[in-house]
């Protein structure tokens, strides 16, 4: 009876009793999981590694004996278990079993510091197997063997340790030009190439090439396209870039690819590099006319011309080129198409505008755009701007007026809400989610935060000031926070990463990110309406 089982197991743990170990051990593959992962738990609590060893040793022992085994061992911090499992590697010839020793030991590289109680946030780095990765007395030495097995491993190995050190945020200045060579010679290699460089820092001059071939390959997965664009984003390479634009199409039809497809156009669309590139993206929108390309070009183009960040060049540069394209049908026509894939609220009143326009083919796009974004010509509404009210008043009167949840849901695209805002969470998450924000908050006290933001700042979006050791200054929200690093995201919805030892100040503001006003230009009815897609979008919960 696995109850039976399991409570003996409890037992023998509550009473300490390391003679029971090996009687335990015999459980690790045990049908019952939960039995399983207990026992692994238990063996390591004991710090009783000789059973375990015992299976990893056993040529006739079940592979899932034996994983179970290794994963037991790998929560076992002593140099005992260290030297040990460097023993067995050092004497294993099959690439399975050399993997799971592999494993184990980029598992035991780093434990988990002392939490000193200043760098858990609301928005904790997720990433894993430790929050706070330090190093111990085993360290160097498993590294050492770390970097032996990686200097000699075949490409499967190779590949597959790379991985492996990605996984526990090993670095090693040696893994990056071993994966690399291997991925010049052979094509399997790739996508752990591309893994790896996604999230890394900087990207070689030499790893160029390869990601842009890992765009090109016909059998690239959506998750290698996504990580591929990611990478390049981060150069200054031209051919990127372009590469870039032609995936855009192939990664948003693959089948399961939304949140791949979103992520890798929120990071290029984001990007602070892109404004190195709009003389290309001028010429590909120009000479693409019509094609996916050229679509996704004019898409970056509108990116840049409406980012309130970076160098101003670029951005008027490339709102010229738009301006100047759009005195031609066809042109207007690819400018609609790509603002419906950027779902830009910035184009909003210009698409709502199309639908009127002479061209038949320019008023046809514009109306399936406008259908995407749930826009709609204005309708003149009786009443006072909410600009013009109390906001006592305004949140009075709103409270009593019912409007059309559908009219709300254009008015947060076209009040530029969803430039921090998402209301699915299948969407890459910005400010505060707001798909169940009116299970939060009553319809007044709704309103009243809408008119002052500064009223209620949730929790984790406090606005945050860095200042750098370098003399950098950035605002924003914190996005992830581990022991080393902090991830801030501006209101331009760019992420930048920082190491803790590089900030030099850090500030918190009494104020909201949000800025007020944001609803002055409707009127009472409007701003209902605006109310009741909110609520709406509760109600499907």
């Amino acid at each position: 009876d696995a109850q039976v089982r399991l409570n003996a197991v409890i037992a023998a743990t509550r009473q300490r009793m390391t003679s029971l170990a090996p009687d335990i051990a015999m459980l690790l593959g045990d049908g019952d999981d939960v039995i399983s992962h207990t026992v692994q738990r238990v063996l390591a609590m004991l710090g009783a590694p000789e059973p375990a060893f015992a299976i990893v040793d056993d040529p006739k022992a079940p592979s899932k004996t034996r994983d179970s085994a290794l994963r037991s061992l790998r929560m076992m911090h002593t140099p005992q278990v260290v030297d040990g499992m460097i023993k067995r590697l050092t004497a294993t010839k099959g690439i399975e079993a050399r993997k799971g020793l592999l494993s184990a030991l980029c598992r035991l590289h780093f434990t988990d510091g002392e939490w000193a109680g200043n760098s858990w946030g609301t928005r904790p780095d997720y990433r894993g197997p430790y929050y706070q990765p330090e190093a111990w007395s085993e360290t160097d030495k498993i590294a050492a063997g770390l970097k032996a097995a990686l200097a000699s491993a075949p490409p499967e190995e190779a590949a597959f340790l790379v991985g492996e050190l990605n996984r526990n945020r090993i670095q090693f200045n040696e893994a990056l030009p071993r994966i690399l060579a291997l991925a010049k010679s052979d094509a399997k290699v790739i996508p752990d190439l591309v893994e790896q460089l996604s999230a890394a820092d900087t990207i070689p001059g030499e790893a160029v090439p390869l990601l842009v071939r890992a765009l090109q390959m016909p059998d690239a997965s959506p998750k290698m396209l996504s990580q591929a664009i990611i990478a390049l984003s981060t150069t200054d390479s031209a051919e990127g870039c372009a590469a870039s634009l032609a995936a855009f199409p192939i990664l948003k039809h693959a089948n399961g690819a939304l949140k791949d497809f979103d992520n890798a156009r929120n990071v290029f669309m984001g990007a602070p590099k892109l404004e190195n590139h709009h003389q290309l993206l001028e010429a590909e929108a120009a000479k693409q006319l019509g094609k996916p390309v050229g679509i996704w070009a004019d898409a970056a183009l509108i990116s840049l011309s409406t980012r309130k960040t970076g160098a101003p060049e670029p951005r008027e540069l490339s709102a010229k080129a738009l301006e100047a394209g759009w005195q031609t049908p066809l042109r207007r026509v690819q400018i609609l198409a790509a603002a419906g894939e950027v779902k830009s609220s910035a184009y909003a009143d210009r698409i709502v505008a199309a639908l009127d326009d002479p061209d038949k083919a320019v008023a046809a796009q514009a109306k399936v755009v406008a259908g995407r974004m749930r826009l709609e010509k204005k309708t003149k509404d009786a009443g006072p701007l909410v600009g013009t009210m109390q906001v006592k008043d305004v949140v009075a009167q709103v409270v009593k007026t019912r409007g059309d949840p559908a009219l709300g849901e254009q008015l947060f695209t076209r009040q530029t809400c969803v430039a921090c805002h998402t209301t699915s969470q299948e969407q890459p998450q910005k400010g505060p989610y707001l798909g169940n924000i009116a299970q939060t908050y009553k319809r007044p006290d709704l309103a009243e935060n809408i008119l002052d933001p500064n009223k209620t700042i949730a929790q984790g979006f406090a606005t945050n000031v860095f200042t750098l050791k370098d003399g950098t200054v950035n605002m924003g929200f914190v996005v992830r926070e581990g022991a080393d690093k902090v991830t801030v995201r501006n209101v331009a919805a760019q992420e930048s990463t920082y190491d803790v030892k590089d900030i030099a100040k850090r500030d918190t503001l009494p104020t909201s990110i949000m800025p007020p006003g944001l609803v002055n230009n409707l009127t009472v009815r409007e701003f209902a309406s605006l109310l009741d897609y909110l609520e709406s979008l509760a109600l499907k919960k």
